[in-house]
């Protein structure tokens, strides 16, 4: 215990703020998982039969993408909705849908940076989207990799300051591909580890769980001090 409360306190307080966002995200996808599957559980011919049948109808998927599309306009956490087409869709399935939503959503904030500019990303992130859109300028698909593993700022913001600099297309969607899917793979490993779980009643599967949100926190922790070497001395804390 000694070592985890020393791990906290040798932490700056951005760091810590960042680690703590991780955690509460954690909290909010357990809450969702574990829902899931009471309710799941609960109705397995109603609802879980409804979600088989919607996996295989035509619209599913474009259905997923429009409301990711919709729903980053208004700050919703990508963890949790991954998390929730996982849920609806299984690890496979909802691993493809959030993957290509989440895809989706970021291109349209990129076009809309790249078409209004400056002034719409400031309009949504302030002072602090000037300085993120001027490490994005200057770092390209490693930025698109990197910001997606540190709790940088709103999804749409950062997304827009790759189109404000025009970061070439490639890039930023390459750099995106790669972050998204880490994440996606880290929600689906917790749905499937819920499921066992509760199937089961094994209590190392939450060994699994928690070593999966350890292992998170600290790739976030690595990629958060690239960030910190990489972005202008001005904005270093």
């Amino acid at each position: 215990m000694n070592g985890i409360a020393n791990f906290f306190l040798r932490m700056d307080a951005k760091a810590l703020r960042a680690v703590l966002v991780s955690l509460a995200l954690f909290a909010v996808l357990g809450v969702l998982f574990v829902t899931g599957k009471l309710v799941f559980d609960a109705d397995q011919s109603g609802i879980a039969n409804w979600f088989a049948w919607l996996s295989e109808q035509w619209f599913a998927l474009p259905l997923t993408v429009v409301i990711f599309i919709a729903v980053s306009f208004i700050g919703f956490p990508q963890f949790v909705l991954m998390g929730a087409a996982v849920v609806a869709f299984g690890p496979i399935v909802g691993f493809v849908y959030a993957w290509l939503g989440t895809l989706a959503a970021a291109s349209v904030h990129y076009w809309l940076g790249l078409r209004f500019g400056s002034d719409l990303v400031k309009r949504y992130g302030g002072e602090w989207a000037n300085r993120i859109s001027d490490f994005i300028g200057r770092n390209g698909l490693m930025a698109s990799i990197i910001v997606r593993f540190v709790p940088s700022g709103p999804f749409i913001v950062v997304n827009m300051g790759f189109g404000v600099t025009r970061t070439p297309y490639w890039a930023f969607i390459a750099g995106l591909a790669i972050g998204a899917a880490c994440k996606i793979v880290i929600v689906s490993l917790g749905w499937q580890i819920i499921l066992d779980f509760f199937n089961n009643q094994n209590p190392l599967v939450i060994a699994l769980l928690v070593l999966a949100m350890i292992a998170w926190i600290a790739l976030m922790l690595l990629a958060r001090r690239w960030l910190r070497r990489n972005r202008p001395d001005t904005d270093k804390a």
